[in-house]
Protein backbone atom coordinates (compact mmCIF):
# COMPACT_ATOMS: atom_id res chain seq x y z
CA UNK A 1 0.00 0.00 0.00
CA UNK A 2 1.09 3.34 -0.73
CA UNK A 3 0.93 6.78 1.15
CA UNK A 4 2.09 10.19 -0.09
CA UNK A 5 2.08 12.73 3.03
CA UNK A 6 1.70 16.09 1.65
CA UNK A 7 3.20 18.45 4.20
CA UNK A 8 4.86 15.86 5.32
CA UNK A 9 8.04 18.15 7.02
CA UNK A 10 4.95 19.91 9.91
CA UNK A 11 4.34 18.48 13.45
CA UNK A 12 1.49 16.31 11.59
CA UNK A 13 3.52 15.01 9.09
CA UNK A 14 6.40 14.18 11.55
CA UNK A 15 4.32 11.90 13.51
CA UNK A 16 2.33 10.32 10.36
CA UNK A 17 4.50 8.77 8.26
CA UNK A 18 6.66 7.25 10.64
CA UNK A 19 3.20 5.52 12.07
CA UNK A 20 2.25 4.14 8.44
CA UNK A 21 5.96 3.07 7.71
CA UNK A 22 5.61 0.94 10.33
CA UNK A 23 2.39 -0.48 9.31
CA UNK A 24 3.96 -1.79 6.21
CA UNK A 25 2.66 1.49 4.12
CA UNK A 26 5.12 2.28 1.42
CA UNK A 27 5.50 6.67 2.29
CA UNK A 28 6.61 8.93 0.64
CA UNK A 29 6.82 12.80 2.35
CA UNK A 30 6.24 15.59 0.15
CA UNK A 31 6.99 19.08 0.69
CA UNK A 32 8.44 22.22 -0.39
CA UNK A 33 11.72 21.80 0.92
CA UNK A 34 11.89 18.01 -0.58
CA UNK A 35 13.36 16.71 2.98
CA UNK A 36 13.06 14.32 5.30
CA UNK A 37 12.04 14.41 9.12
CA UNK A 38 14.49 13.48 11.57
CA UNK A 39 14.44 9.08 12.16
CA UNK A 40 12.05 8.22 9.00
CA UNK A 41 14.71 7.28 6.43
CA UNK A 42 15.28 3.85 8.38
CA UNK A 43 11.99 3.52 8.03
CA UNK A 44 12.30 3.11 4.04
CA UNK A 45 10.51 6.77 4.12
CA UNK A 46 11.16 8.39 1.25
CA UNK A 47 11.10 12.44 0.30
CA UNK A 48 9.57 14.34 -2.87
CA UNK A 49 10.00 17.80 -3.49
CA UNK A 50 6.39 19.36 -4.08
CA UNK A 51 4.49 22.86 -3.78
CA UNK A 52 0.86 22.18 -4.44
CA UNK A 53 0.55 25.70 -6.06
CA UNK A 54 2.74 24.63 -8.89
CA UNK A 55 1.35 22.88 -11.83
CA UNK A 56 2.46 19.12 -12.23
CA UNK A 57 4.28 18.76 -9.03
CA UNK A 58 1.80 17.11 -7.24
CA UNK A 59 1.20 14.76 -9.97
CA UNK A 60 4.95 14.11 -10.74
CA UNK A 61 5.12 12.95 -7.01
CA UNK A 62 1.79 10.70 -7.02
CA UNK A 63 3.48 9.03 -10.26
CA UNK A 64 1.58 6.03 -11.20
CA UNK A 65 -1.12 6.22 -8.39
CA UNK A 66 -1.14 5.76 -4.25
CA UNK A 67 -3.47 4.19 -2.26
CA UNK A 68 -3.96 7.05 -0.06
CA UNK A 69 -2.89 10.86 -0.26
CA UNK A 70 -3.00 12.55 3.51
CA UNK A 71 -3.29 16.12 3.53
CA UNK A 72 -2.26 18.31 6.45
CA UNK A 73 -2.01 21.43 4.21
CA UNK A 74 -5.09 21.40 2.73
CA UNK A 75 -7.13 24.97 3.21
CA UNK A 76 -9.47 25.85 0.76
CA UNK A 77 -11.78 25.04 -1.92
CA UNK A 78 -9.37 25.00 -4.62
CA UNK A 79 -7.11 22.46 -2.55
CA UNK A 80 -10.28 20.32 -2.35
CA UNK A 81 -10.71 20.15 -6.21
CA UNK A 82 -7.25 20.18 -6.87
CA UNK A 83 -7.39 16.63 -5.07
CA UNK A 84 -10.99 15.78 -6.17
CA UNK A 85 -9.03 15.87 -9.72
CA UNK A 86 -6.76 12.87 -8.61
CA UNK A 87 -9.52 10.69 -8.93
CA UNK A 88 -8.25 7.50 -10.51
CA UNK A 89 -5.06 7.92 -9.35
CA UNK A 90 -5.14 8.19 -5.85
CA UNK A 91 -7.52 5.91 -4.32
CA UNK A 92 -8.73 7.95 -0.71
CA UNK A 93 -7.75 11.18 0.87
CA UNK A 94 -7.33 12.13 4.60
CA UNK A 95 -7.00 15.59 4.92
CA UNK A 96 -7.17 17.76 8.36
CA UNK A 97 -9.29 20.39 9.00
CA UNK A 98 -10.74 22.15 12.26
CA UNK A 99 -12.78 22.26 15.09
CA UNK A 100 -13.08 25.51 14.52
CA UNK A 101 -15.65 24.99 12.06
CA UNK A 102 -18.27 24.61 14.90
CA UNK A 103 -21.01 27.12 15.46
CA UNK A 104 -23.89 27.08 18.39
CA UNK A 105 -27.37 27.09 17.69
CA UNK A 106 -27.22 30.94 18.19
CA UNK A 107 -24.52 30.59 15.14
CA UNK A 108 -21.68 31.89 17.56
CA UNK A 109 -18.59 30.97 16.10
CA UNK A 110 -15.01 30.94 17.36
CA UNK A 111 -13.56 33.38 14.13
CA UNK A 112 -16.11 36.29 15.65
CA UNK A 113 -15.29 35.53 19.39
CA UNK A 114 -14.28 39.31 21.06
CA UNK A 115 -15.99 38.65 24.19
CA UNK A 116 -17.46 36.56 26.80
CA UNK A 117 -20.77 37.58 25.54
CA UNK A 118 -19.72 36.61 21.60
CA UNK A 119 -18.18 33.36 22.73
CA UNK A 120 -20.03 30.22 21.28
CA UNK A 121 -21.31 27.96 23.90
CA UNK A 122 -21.18 24.48 22.51
CA UNK A 123 -22.48 21.48 23.50
CA UNK A 124 -20.16 19.17 26.06
CA UNK A 125 -19.33 17.55 23.90
CA UNK A 126 -19.78 18.49 20.39
CA UNK A 127 -20.61 15.49 17.61
CA UNK A 128 -20.01 15.92 13.93
CA UNK A 129 -23.23 16.71 13.25
CA UNK A 130 -23.38 19.50 14.68
CA UNK A 131 -23.76 22.71 12.81
CA UNK A 132 -21.00 24.69 11.23
CA UNK A 133 -20.19 27.72 9.57
CA UNK A 134 -21.28 28.96 6.37
CA UNK A 135 -18.87 27.75 2.96
CA UNK A 136 -17.26 30.53 2.11
CA UNK A 137 -13.57 32.65 1.65
CA UNK A 138 -13.79 35.22 4.67
CA UNK A 139 -12.19 33.40 7.83
CA UNK A 140 -9.67 29.76 7.74
CA UNK A 141 -12.70 28.53 10.07
CA UNK A 142 -15.08 28.93 6.46
CA UNK A 143 -13.02 28.35 4.29
CA UNK A 144 -12.54 24.94 5.90
CA UNK A 145 -15.68 24.38 5.41
CA UNK A 146 -15.64 24.99 1.99
CA UNK A 147 -12.53 22.19 1.68
CA UNK A 148 -14.86 19.96 3.56
CA UNK A 149 -17.72 20.10 1.31
CA UNK A 150 -15.87 19.86 -1.79
CA UNK A 151 -14.25 16.99 -0.36
CA UNK A 152 -17.37 15.09 0.78
CA UNK A 153 -19.43 16.05 -2.64
CA UNK A 154 -16.09 14.98 -5.02
CA UNK A 155 -15.60 11.48 -6.37
CA UNK A 156 -12.99 10.18 -4.06
CA UNK A 157 -13.47 8.71 -0.49
CA UNK A 158 -12.35 11.81 1.80
CA UNK A 159 -11.76 11.25 5.66
CA UNK A 160 -12.00 14.66 7.11
CA UNK A 161 -10.60 15.02 10.32
CA UNK A 162 -11.42 18.08 12.92
CA UNK A 163 -8.78 18.31 15.43
CA UNK A 164 -8.47 20.85 18.22
CA UNK A 165 -5.40 22.13 19.94
CA UNK A 166 -2.90 20.08 18.45
CA UNK A 167 0.48 19.91 20.18
CA UNK A 168 3.70 18.10 19.88
CA UNK A 169 7.33 18.46 19.18
CA UNK A 170 8.38 20.59 15.82
CA UNK A 171 5.33 22.66 15.95
CA UNK A 172 5.84 26.81 14.90
CA UNK A 173 3.20 28.07 17.47
CA UNK A 174 3.48 25.50 20.69
CA UNK A 175 0.94 26.38 23.05
CA UNK A 176 3.10 24.98 25.69
CA UNK A 177 5.62 27.50 25.76
CA UNK A 178 3.20 29.68 27.82
CA UNK A 179 4.28 27.62 31.03
CA UNK A 180 7.63 26.37 29.32
CA UNK A 181 9.33 29.97 28.70
CA UNK A 182 8.04 30.73 32.34
CA UNK A 183 10.04 27.95 33.88
CA UNK A 184 12.89 28.27 31.51
CA UNK A 185 13.09 32.23 32.65
CA UNK A 186 12.94 31.18 36.06
CA UNK A 187 9.61 32.32 37.03
CA UNK A 188 7.70 30.62 40.46
CA UNK A 189 4.44 31.45 39.86
CA UNK A 190 1.75 31.98 36.89
CA UNK A 191 -1.53 33.77 37.24
CA UNK A 192 -4.59 30.90 35.93
CA UNK A 193 -7.81 33.37 34.45
CA UNK A 194 -10.76 31.45 34.82
CA UNK A 195 -9.44 29.60 38.23
CA UNK A 196 -7.13 27.42 36.00
CA UNK A 197 -10.83 25.47 34.94
CA UNK A 198 -10.64 26.46 31.27
CA UNK A 199 -11.28 23.20 29.13
CA UNK A 200 -9.68 23.40 25.14
CA UNK A 201 -9.89 20.06 24.15
CA UNK A 202 -6.32 19.09 23.05
CA UNK A 203 -4.99 16.49 20.14
CA UNK A 204 -1.71 14.93 20.14
CA UNK A 205 0.33 14.63 16.94
CA UNK A 206 0.26 11.04 18.34
CA UNK A 207 -3.18 10.33 18.30
CA UNK A 208 -3.79 12.11 15.32
CA UNK A 209 -1.15 9.97 13.37
CA UNK A 210 -3.22 6.69 14.65
CA UNK A 211 -6.67 8.15 13.36
CA UNK A 212 -4.95 8.61 10.01
CA UNK A 213 -3.91 5.04 9.49
CA UNK A 214 -6.75 4.13 10.45
CA UNK A 215 -9.12 6.14 8.00
CA UNK A 216 -6.20 5.00 5.47
CA UNK A 217 -7.04 1.67 5.88
CA UNK A 218 -10.70 2.17 5.82
CA UNK A 219 -11.45 4.24 3.31
CA UNK A 220 -14.83 6.32 3.00
CA UNK A 221 -16.85 9.55 2.66
CA UNK A 222 -16.66 10.72 6.46
CA UNK A 223 -16.28 13.60 9.08
CA UNK A 224 -14.52 12.72 12.66
CA UNK A 225 -13.63 14.59 15.88
CA UNK A 226 -9.48 14.22 16.73
CA UNK A 227 -9.30 14.56 20.41
CA UNK A 228 -6.97 13.53 22.97
CA UNK A 229 -8.65 11.16 26.05
CA UNK A 230 -9.81 13.13 29.00
CA UNK A 231 -9.20 16.76 28.02
CA UNK A 232 -6.79 18.69 30.18
CA UNK A 233 -8.17 21.89 32.12
CA UNK A 234 -5.35 24.53 31.99
CA UNK A 235 -4.42 23.71 35.30
CA UNK A 236 -3.71 20.13 34.60
CA UNK A 237 -1.86 21.39 31.94
CA UNK A 238 0.49 23.04 33.87
CA UNK A 239 0.96 20.52 36.41
CA UNK A 240 1.67 18.13 33.53
CA UNK A 241 4.31 20.46 31.74
CA UNK A 242 5.86 21.23 35.14
CA UNK A 243 6.12 17.27 36.01
CA UNK A 244 7.80 16.75 32.25
CA UNK A 245 10.67 19.41 33.28
CA UNK A 246 10.67 18.00 36.58
CA UNK A 247 9.89 21.54 37.56
CA UNK A 248 7.56 23.38 39.83
CA UNK A 249 5.66 26.57 39.07
CA UNK A 250 2.61 27.58 41.64
CA UNK A 251 -0.51 28.13 40.21
CA UNK A 252 -2.47 31.49 41.12
CA UNK A 253 -5.94 31.56 40.22
CA UNK A 254 -8.40 34.12 39.36
CA UNK A 255 -11.74 34.17 38.92
CA UNK A 256 -11.64 36.95 35.78
CA UNK A 257 -11.95 35.43 32.31
CA UNK A 258 -9.59 35.50 29.29
CA UNK A 259 -11.21 38.10 28.00
CA UNK A 260 -12.13 40.12 30.85
CA UNK A 261 -8.51 39.91 32.04
CA UNK A 262 -7.05 39.82 28.45
CA UNK A 263 -3.26 40.89 29.52
CA UNK A 264 -3.56 37.59 31.91
CA UNK A 265 -5.02 35.15 29.34
CA UNK A 266 -3.76 32.08 28.07
CA UNK A 267 -3.73 29.82 25.14
CA UNK A 268 -6.03 27.51 26.63
CA UNK A 269 -8.33 30.23 27.99
CA UNK A 270 -12.02 29.93 26.65
CA UNK A 271 -14.81 31.11 28.95
CA UNK A 272 -16.66 28.00 28.21
CA UNK A 273 -15.91 24.82 27.21
CA UNK A 274 -14.95 23.16 23.68
CA UNK A 275 -14.82 19.17 24.04
CA UNK A 276 -14.70 17.26 21.26
CA UNK A 277 -16.90 14.01 21.06
CA UNK A 278 -14.68 10.97 20.41
CA UNK A 279 -17.66 8.19 19.91
CA UNK A 280 -17.86 8.26 15.82
CA UNK A 281 -14.17 7.78 15.67
CA UNK A 282 -14.15 4.99 18.44
CA UNK A 283 -17.38 2.99 16.37
CA UNK A 284 -16.59 3.96 12.81
CA UNK A 285 -12.80 2.79 13.08
CA UNK A 286 -12.24 1.26 16.06
CA UNK A 287 -10.42 4.02 17.06
CA UNK A 288 -8.62 4.01 20.98
CA UNK A 289 -5.90 6.78 21.68
CA UNK A 290 -2.96 5.76 21.92
CA UNK A 291 -1.33 8.29 24.36
CA UNK A 292 -2.86 10.53 26.48
CA UNK A 293 -1.96 14.53 27.19
CA UNK A 294 -0.05 13.95 30.28
CA UNK A 295 2.27 11.34 29.04
CA UNK A 296 2.83 13.16 25.43
CA UNK A 297 3.61 16.69 26.49
CA UNK A 298 6.79 15.18 27.45
CA UNK A 299 8.54 14.76 24.46
CA UNK A 300 6.69 18.51 24.02
CA UNK A 301 8.09 19.97 26.92
CA UNK A 302 11.66 18.32 26.34
CA UNK A 303 12.05 19.73 22.94
CA UNK A 304 11.10 22.90 23.69
CA UNK A 305 13.25 23.31 26.58
CA UNK A 306 16.02 22.33 24.21
CA UNK A 307 15.17 24.36 20.97
CA UNK A 308 12.81 26.62 21.85
CA UNK A 309 11.10 28.78 18.59
CA UNK A 310 11.19 32.18 18.77
CA UNK A 311 7.26 33.39 18.83
CA UNK A 312 8.28 37.17 20.29
CA UNK A 313 5.94 38.55 16.50
CA UNK A 314 3.13 35.59 16.68
CA UNK A 315 -0.20 35.38 18.19
CA UNK A 316 1.41 33.60 21.09
CA UNK A 317 4.01 36.77 21.63
CA UNK A 318 1.74 38.40 23.65
CA UNK A 319 1.44 36.36 26.61
CA UNK A 320 4.75 37.00 27.62
CA UNK A 321 4.63 40.50 28.73
CA UNK A 322 4.75 39.64 32.85
CA UNK A 323 4.04 43.32 33.92
CA UNK A 324 0.35 42.11 34.44
CA UNK A 325 1.13 39.30 35.89
CA UNK A 326 3.88 40.51 38.51
CA UNK A 327 1.79 43.52 39.23
CA UNK A 328 -0.98 41.07 40.59
CA UNK A 329 1.36 38.99 42.73
CA UNK A 330 2.73 41.64 44.05
CA UNK A 331 -0.95 42.71 45.64
CA UNK A 332 -0.90 39.35 46.57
Amino acid sequence: MRALVLGGTGQIGRAVAPRLAEEGWDVVVASRSGSLPDGVEKLGVRAARVDREVPEELEAAIGEGVDVLVDVVAFTRAHGEQLNALAGVVGSVVVISSASVYADENGLTLDEASSIETFPRFPVAIRESNRTVEPSDATYSTQKVALEQTLLDGPLPATILRPCAIHGPSSELPREMFFVKRILDGRRKVVLVSNGESRFHTTSVDNLAELIRLAAERPAKRVLNAGDPDPPTVREIGRAIAAALDDELEQVPIPENGYERRDLSNPWAVPSPLILDMSSAERELGYRSVTTYPEAVRGTAAWLAAEAPDVTDTWLGRYFDYAAEDALLTRR
